[in-house]
């Protein structure tokens, strides 16, 4: 499976995942955890408990996740 910039996904992945809410979109940071026919698991979810609605784990699909693996933080 491949992310919005055609990164190959895989379990394990660091990533950004986009989640609609109404006519709002957030921003996550998690990790893959699994693959659900076109659509891909994030669990350990940063700050998860600031949504309401979201528990520990969201399912997106690929095109609304890019794979982060390889970028430094600069906090």
């Amino acid at each position: 499976m491949k992310d919005f910039l055609n990164n190959e996904i895989k379990i394990g992945d660091k990533v950004v995942a986009m989640r609609h809410r109404g006519t709002s979109s957030f921003l996550y940071k998690g990790e893959v955890t699994g693959f659900k026919g076109q659509f891909v698991i994030i669990g350990k979810i940063e700050d998860v408990e600031s949504e309401w609605g979201l528990h520990d784990e969201m399912k997106v699909s690929s095109y609304k996740v890019v794979v982060i693996n390889d970028i430094v933080s600069m906090s």
